[in-house]
């Protein structure tokens, strides 16, 4: 996967309808920082949960709704293992915390109304797949997918860094539950591991 470009949104309300704030026009890396950032001030993670933007409720209808929730709640846990490894978890705002939103989404920059699903939906129950074979039209999904996301100062709420990112062109597709973890794992150790050198975290 490549680093991340472009907005990442504002994700606060869940299992309905919102309006979509305009993208920026000029897409850069994630973590390319839009103001001069003292980032070796930031110490500490509020991670709100990774939700996924569709296009109003119908438009991923030919996916299961049990894989949609699964690969929020994946993508959670992949970025929460990489994130834990340098960061401590609060749950308020505070002088040096990062607030880190994520999605993943099939949503267009022209759509006005999405509708959010979250992490925090997911049943608890085991996905009936395991690590198999992905249904046809989530394999489709994953296709066209992006990854999205920002980092704000949980306290001021200024942008420190924000992108969008999306599998390579050609890459070959992911087949089977098992790979879509370790592409998860793999996006979330390198967008880490940039977060704590931009950090100074050893």
């Amino acid at each position: 996967m490549r680093a991340l470009v472009a907005a990442f949104f504002v994700l606060l309300s869940a299992g309905c309808t919102h309006r979509r704030a305009s993208p920026p026009t000029e897409m850069s890396g994630f973590l390319d920082d839009y103001t001069l950032v003292d980032w070796h001030a930031y110490r500490a993670v509020l991670l709100e949960p990774v939700t996924l933007w569709r296009s109003g409720r119908k438009s991923l209808d030919p996916v299961p709704q049990e894989d949609l929730l699964r690969l929020v709640t994946d993508f959670q846990g992949a970025v929460r293992t990489a994130l834990g490894e340098g960061f401590p978890f609060v749950e308020q705002p505070g002088p040096g915390v990062m607030r880190i939103r994520l999605a993943i989404t099939d949503a267009r920059a022209a759509d006005p109304v999405l509708d959010v699903l979250r992490a925090s939906q997911g049943t608890g129950r085991p996905h009936p797949a395991g690590t198999g074979p992905l249904h046809a039209e989530t394999r489709r999904f994953l296709e066209s997918a992006v990854i999205e996301g920002e980092i704000r100062d949980a306290q001021t709420n200024a942008l420190l860094a924000e992108g969008v990112d999306r599998r390579r062109r050609g890459a070959p597709p992911l087949e089977t539950w098992a790979e879509v973890d370790r592409a998860f794992a793999f996006w979330a150790d390198r967008a880490c591991a940039r977060l704590e050198a931009r950090t100074g975290v050893p």
